[in-house]
C-alpha cells in the first residue's frame, strides 16, 4: 500500500543516480500507467515484475512520469506514464497576424476541454483520445491551417503547469 510519492527522477538527483544504480543491477519495477490514471488518488495495479501495488494518495495528489512510489534498499519502483497520440502545433513566425493566430488555435483547443504544453521554441502540443480527432482538429483548424505546421507523434504527454484540464 502506497500513501504517498518519495520523490521524482527527472527533478531529484539524488534519486535520479538511485535510479540508475538500481536500474543497472535490475532492482527497479515499473508502474506503468496512462496520462488519465495518474489523476486518480485510488489504484490498484501490477508492476511489470509482478508487485501487487495499491495506491491511496492525498486527495488532489497527481502521478507523473518518473514519480518514485517505493524506494528501499532492495527495491525501486517508479511510474511510467504511457504514450499517447499527441498533436503539435508549430507557428509560422512570419504572420502578420500572431496574437490572432494564437487566439484561434487557443479557442479551439481549450473548447475542445485539452489540457496543453508549451515548450521553450512555442510549439503548441496537446494529446487527442482517438486517430479520428486528427481530421477533427485539422477541420476546427481551417482557417489558420496555412500559418501553423501540424505534426502527430506517440509519446509522453505532460501538460504546462496550470494547463492541465479536466477533460471530456
Amino acid at each position: 500500500m502506497i500513501t504517498s510519492v518519495v520523490g521524482n527522477i527527472f527533478r531529484d538527483m539524488t534519486l535520479q543516480s538511485r535510479f540508475k544504480k538500481m536500474k543497472s543491477v535490475g532492482n527497479y519495477e515499473r508502474l506503468q500507467i496512462s496520462r488519465l490514471e495518474t489523476e486518480r488518488g485510488r489504484l490498484r495495479r501490477k508492476t511489470d515484475r509482478g508487485t501487487d501495488v495499491g495506491l491511496v494518495l492525498k486527495s488532489g495528489t497527481k502521478l507523473h512520469h518518473g514519480d518514485v512510489l517505493l524506494s528501499t534498499q532492495k527495491k525501486l519502483i517508479v511510474v511510467e506514464q504511457l504514450p499517447e497520440k499527441i498533436i503539435s502545433i508549430r507557428l509560422e513566425k512570419k504572420s502578420k497576424n500572431l496574437t490572432q493566430l494564437c487566439v484561434i488555435i487557443g479557442h479551439i483547443i481549450g473548447n475542445r476541454h485539452r489540457p496543453i504544453a508549451v515548450d521553450d521554441k512555442g510549439i503548441i502540443s496537446f494529446p487527442i483520445l482517438a486517430d479520428s480527432e486528427v481530421d477533427v482538429f485539422r477541420k476546427l483548424l481551417h482557417t489558420v491551417i496555412d500559418h501553423i505546421e501540424l505534426k502527430i507523434e506517440e509519446g509522453i504527454f505532460q501538460p504546462t503547469e496550470g494547463m492541465d484540464v479536466h477533460e471530456h
